[in-house]
């Protein structure tokens, strides 16, 4: 079995050192001040997603607000433009839309990404070229443990999910549980958190192995598990891989409960097939939330789009107004003075629940909603509450 070490960012940061271009960065963001300084008639925000394999809500969601905004003057007057661009989960398609919007001198933000370590690698190019990135997607712990300033998340952290899921988990009479984790930002720091959370609550970890997003062969790792006595196994991976250990698993004739971190998404259906019924995934959105701006959400998503939202649409939705907001209080469209607004808002109440953020730019703890498939249809079967960070010894 593979061993489970501590996940550090640095490898991310790593991956992205280009030391030439940092002083080419650092003048991307001295012209964005000069720009941004003047007067404007638009608001320019970069999105960064894998729109095409996704396929779901977030390009939607942000256009429905974007509507909203611009109709309502919302953004201090100004009409908000996105400018999308598609990443495919292509590291070099994610590293030449970082440097063009870093080399975008009128881009005050940029909204992103789903891939914890293209936002890693991309946020250290925003930082230096001055440019907010609301990060709507990714999950790594350390993401705002280095100081940032640009740098604001809109979604739980891997720790935060990690604590929710192991209560989750033990309240299910689970106390023996397997991991498999994707070596890659995400997959190795919520394995890692996910075992630290029930490490405090004395669960037992009794099976763990790690896979490579390039080379993803779960032949071994399953038919090991047939001998294993758990209770629950964790799948720490995205969407599609994680459809292909379901169908590895359950071809085997494993029948141990398996929960994921995965998206309920085109790909992910059609590379588990039968084998998704049954499988259960967390997610940050409950599109049944009564509250009223969940309900006036999705009756205006279902009156422009004909369907229901998903946690995409309503991040996106959510992320984009938290930036116009954070524009009229400001009058600003100065990326440092959005920044710190957001930081140090009132909590505010969106589509997907109340957001109040630390002077990190961390989100505060959220629920976490445990899913299930029956019948081919994910339905909520957990909720978990906010519960405060463990304290310090």
């Amino acid at each position: 079995m593979k061993r489970l070490f501590l996940p550090a960012l640095a490898i991310g940061l790593i991956g992205f050192a280009m030391p030439p271009q940092w002083r080419s960065f650092e003048r991307m963001g001295e012209r964005r001040f000069e720009v941004l300084g003047r007067p404007s008639k638009e608001i320019l925000v970069g999105v960064c997603w894998p729109f095409a394999v996704n396929r779901d809500g977030m390009a939607d969601g942000l256009e429905l607000a974007r509507e909203e905004i611009n109709a309502g003057g919302l953004a201090g007057g100004l009409p908000i433009r996105l400018v999308l661009r598609d990443d495919g989960f292509d590291w070099e398609k994610t590293k030449r839309t970082a440097i063009e919007f870093a080399d975008t001198p009128g881009m005050s933000a940029v909204i992103g990404y789903y891939d914890d370590s293209a936002a890693i690698k991309a946020s250290v190019v925003y930082e230096t070229s001055r440019l907010l990135h609301l990060v709507v997607g990714a999950n790594n712990t350390a993401m705002t443990a280095h100081g940032y300033q640009y740098n604001v998340r809109t979604i739980l952290s891997s720790e935060k999910i990690a604590r929710a899921l192991a209560r989750l988990t033990v309240d299910r009479g689970h106390r023996k549980f397997a991991l498999i984790w994707e070596e890659d930002a995400f997959g190795e720091d919520l394995a890692y958190q996910y075992r630290v959370a029930l490490d405090a609550l004395e669960a037992e970890l009794v099976y763990q192995w790690s896979y490579s997003r390039a080379r993803p062969d779960f032949r071994m790792p399953v038919n090991e598990l047939k001998g294993i006595d758990a209770d629950v196994i964790f799948f720490a991976g995205l969407e599609p891989w994680a459809g292909d250990f379901l169908r590895v698993a359950r071809g085997v004739g494993i029948r141990t409960e398996i929960m994921g971190a995965f998206s309920d998404t085109p790909a992910m259906r059609q590379r588990a097939g039968a084998a998704l019924e049954g499988a259960m995934y967390f997610d940050f959105y409950n599109v049944d939330s009564p509250s009223r701006e969940n309900r006036a959400f999705v009756g205006k998503f279902r009156a422009r789009y004909g369907r229901k939202p998903d946690v995409w649409a309503a991040q996106g939705y959510d992320a984009l107004h938290i930036l116009a907001k954070a524009i009229q209080s400001t009058n600003s469209r100065n990326p440092l003075d959005l920044a710190y607004a957001i930081r140090f808002m009132d909590p505010w109440a969106g589509a997907n629940g109340r957001y109040k953020f630390d002077s990190r730019g961390e989100l505060d703890d959220k629920p976490l909603f445990l899913n299930a498939f029956r019948h081919g249809a994910p339905i909520t079967i957990q909720e978990s509450r906010p519960a405060p960070a463990p304290s310090s010894p």
